[in-house]
């Protein structure tokens, strides 16, 4: 994959990227079929991340648990719907993903499949900044071991979600710095009924020892914030929720988990 400039807004809707070809996609949560499709469009679903389903037809969805939808509208392309949705089957399932309730199969002519990847090297480049790759996710065992190595005081780390985005440098075996200008989400860590859970209790924890480094109007750090682990770093920039070896991030995509595991 490449590198890739595209633009990025953000509505009720959820969000819409805009592609150099003119392509968009929108990425939104969603539960249930209830969405809108054009003719010149396909979807993704996806379960916690990991794809579960490629398709262009609303009426293939299963009874199937998903909670973001991706879709594309690749008109941009001129490319038939049919073998691009086909091409990007393929090529889940050679990563070794299990996709539900799949159209007919086709045969993808040589050149139109030269003509799909070109196509798929953007959109799955800007996906990728999102977090949603084509790829079996890695079993992640939470018994996992991590070791600091002092080669990873200089890989920079990212969390990029919709409620927070930060730079992270684990400096040190017990030392995680969140470089200034970092995003934290405004709100989480609730239980079902409404009522705080440990989460948002630790996370408000964290944030009152920190409150001289980040604006409560604007939910931005001012300054530098070191913590102790991980785990801490999850809760201070989105009440946690979710496992956070998995949510930093580096450039090429290898998460800390990848980095560090032993």
């Amino acid at each position: 994959m490449k590198n890739l400039t595209f633009t990025v807004s953000m509505s009720d809707l959820g969000l819409e990227i805009r592609l150099p070809s003119t392509a968009f996609l929108r990425i939104f949560d969603q539960n249930n079929a209830h969405f809108d499709l054009q003719n010149d469009e396909l979807f993704f679903l996806l379960k916690k991340g990991q794809i579960k389903m490629i398709a262009n037809d609303l009426e293939l969805i299963p009874k199937l648990e998903f909670d973001k939808v991706v879709i594309l509208n690749m008109v941009a392309y001129d490319l038939e719907l049919e073998y691009l949705t086909q091409y990007l089957v393929n090529l889940a399932e050679e990563a070794g993903i299990i996709l539900r309730d799949k159209a007919e199969p086709i045969k993808i002519p040589s050149n139109i499949e030269k003509a799909c990847a070109t196509s798929a090297d953007e959109f799955l480049t800007a996906l990728t900044a999102f977090g949603i790759k084509l790829e079996k996710k890695k079993a992640f065992s939470p018994k996992a071991q991590h070791r600091w190595k002092k080669g990873l005081s200089e890989v920079e780390f990212f969390v990029n979600r919709s409620d927070s985005k930060a730079t992270i440098i684990w400096e040190k075996s017990n030392q995680l710095v969140i470089k200034a200008g970092a995003k934290i989400a405004e709100s989480g860590g609730m239980k079902s009924d409404g009522t705080p859970g440990l989460a948002y209790r630790f996370t408000q924890t964290l944030r009152e020892e920190q409150k001289a480094n980040w604006d409560a109007k604007t939910f931005t750090t001012t300054e530098d914030i070191v913590l102790k682990s991980v785990n801490e770093v999850g809760h201070f920039l989105y009440f946690a929720g979710t496992n956070s070896w998995l949510q930093l991030v580096d450039k090429e995509g290898r998460t800390i988990h990848e980095l560090s595991v032993v």
